[in-house]
């Protein structure tokens, strides 16, 4: 029985560590599908006007591509990610509208290192997409 228990307890942190960073890596594709699909919808808006915007997840006052954006990812997996759009302010036809998503995903097994007395912070996970801002000219 202390065998088993020994043993069961190994194979749970085997079997978590993996699963944790797959989570994290799931993330970082929300994220960057999140990203991609907000700097579609900002491509085609002619209302945009130069300069840069933000709202921190899960943007609730936030209205237009922002609020789109941030309703494509999910404010559980990321706390407290910020969704930037910036547009360009070329004057010669070559703006680009940019929405980047910057977040910190909090591993599991970091909160385990803490209480063990480690000081780690966990990886931020940045995503962004640009494209071009198809109505300057």
């Amino acid at each position: 029985m202390v065998e088993f228990t020994l043993i069961f307890i190994l194979l749970l942190v085997v079997a978590w560590i993996p699963a944790d960073f797959g989570l994290a890596f799931y993330t970082g594709q929300i994220a960057q599908n999140a990203a991609r699909e907000g700097a579609r919808i900002a491509a085609a808006d002619r209302t945009l006007t130069p300069g840069s915007t933000k709202c921190q997840m899960p943007c609730s006052g936030a209205t237009g591509i922002l609020k789109a954006t941030a309703d494509r990812m999910s404010s559980a997996l990321l706390p407290g990610a910020w969704v930037t759009l910036t547009v360009g302010n070329e004057t010669d036809c070559t703006a680009k509208v940019t929405v980047n998503i910057t977040g910190r995903y909090n591993f599991s097994f970091y909160y385990v290192l803490r209480l063990l007395g480690f000081t780690i912070n966990p990886p931020d996970i940045r995503r962004e997409t640009s494209m071009r801002w198809e109505h300057q000219c």
